[in-house]
């Protein structure tokens, strides 16, 4: 497979992303059978992924397939988010009409990010050491540290009560995909390119890039599903709203500081 094919699974991921988050948005009752917060949190993701989401990544395809290497990296990112997002859908959602597009998207994703990271892994280490890119990993381990240890004290604290945590409580879900996605898979990430960002490793200015822009659309997701709940007048988490009025801003420094830096060490490299 020639290196830039893989890019070209990013095109049916963002048509499909459009598709389902506009049926959803033009019918008031499709999550009728979810719980009233779901129902609530999955329209308004539904309308990120349809006016940031895909817009972005519309752009960032066309530069990727002008060999614009920061763009495969912006690409990845928005991938783990999507399989995040789909990927909650597929398992947490009551069976609807948009099921296979879930499946379909979790799948495109995940195995897009597999092969666009064997395309811009790089090895060795990066000469460029500014204390802005130790102050980016600080954010973004602070990030990761902060989520890992909030879900451990819910999920710890309710084992031992024989209680249901208090994120998933009156959602009617059995359990929180979101805790395995995080604590399993994307906090490890963040915290792995972290450390290897401020050992000076470009794998680690590779990784931590990619998760940048992961932090960035989650921020911006988490943050405005729970004014989307205060809106409506339901139940939110005001710490996690309180802290990610600060974690969303925040986490543009990591995202433009780390892309401008990849920017400028690989220009048009691949």
């Amino acid at each position: 497979m020639k290196k830039m094919n893989w890019v070209f699974i990013f095109l049916p991921i963002l048509i499909l992303a459009a598709i389902a988050s506009l049926i959803s948005l033009l019918t008031s009752d499709f999550y009728i059978r979810d719980s009233a917060i779901i129902a609530v949190k999955s329209h308004y993701l539904d309308l990120i992924n349809l006016s940031i989401v895909v817009p972005i990544g519309t752009f960032m395809f066309v530069l990727a397939i002008k060999k614009s290497y920061w763009a495969k990296l912006f690409i990845l990112g928005i991938m783990a988010y999507l399989a995040f997002m789909f990927g909650f859908n597929a398992l947490s959602l009551f069976f609807n009409e948009l099921f296979l597009i879930y499946v379909a998207l979790f799948s495109l994703n995940i195995f897009g990010i597999i092969l666009g990271y064997g395309d811009v892994q790089q090895s060795g280490n990066y000469l460029e050491n500014p204390i802005q890119i130790k102050i980016s990993g600080v954010i973004l381990m602070l990030f990761a540290l902060t989520a890992y240890t909030a879900w451990l004290i819910e999920v710890i604290t309710s084992t031992l009560n024989g209680s249901i945590p208090e994120s998933i409580s009156g959602m009617n879900l059995p359990v929180s995909v979101v805790h395995v996605f995080d604590m399993a898979f994307a906090l490890p990430m963040i915290v792995i390119g972290a450390i290897l960002l401020f050992r000076g490793k470009m794998s680690g200015l590779i990784i931590s890039s990619i998760m940048a822009a992961f932090v960035f659309l989650i921020c911006i997701s988490v943050f405005g599903m729970e004014l989307a709940l205060q809106n409506q007048n339901m139940p939110i988490d005001e710490g996690k709203l309180y802290s990610f009025y600060v974690l969303t801003p925040l986490s543009m420094f990591p995202l433009i500081t780390l892309f401008r830096t990849v920017s400028k060490i690989f220009s048009v490299k691949k």
